[in-house]
């Protein structure tokens, strides 16, 4: 059995009726909306096998690989797909992640 501090997140422990976890799954899917979202970035290929998530004492780490539309600015489209990251769950979740790693992989060329 896998040890829940690894696979979930608890998000509410202030209520009777129980504690309300997160299973870090839920944060991948908002990732990779989140990249669907940015028309400037690419997560290629099997989109949810690009983005990976540690929970280590309930702060979440997300780690992604994307590809980058050739011609863009590389630290402000990877700035801007943290940013969106980090909104997205925090609006979604009311969860703050620690940090949203963006590895660059290469780039793509749009068909002129």
């Amino acid at each position: 059995m896998k040890n829940i501090a690894q696979d979930f997140i608890t998000i509410s422990k202030t209520h009777d009726l129980g504690d309300i976890h997160l299973k870090k799954d839920v944060f991948n899917s908002i990732a990779v909306y989140a990249c669907q979202e940015e028309t400037r970035a690419l997560l290629d290929g099997r989109a949810r096998q690009r983005v990976e998530s540690k929970i280590i004492d309930n702060q979440l780490t997300l780690s992604l690989e994307v590809k980058l539309q050739y011609g863009q600015n590389v630290n402000e489209v990877s700035e801007s797909l943290q940013n969106k990251i980090v909104q997205m769950i925090e609006h979604m979740t009311g969860f703050r992640c620690l940090a949203v790693e963006v590895r660059v992989v290469g780039f793509y060329f749009n068909a002129q």
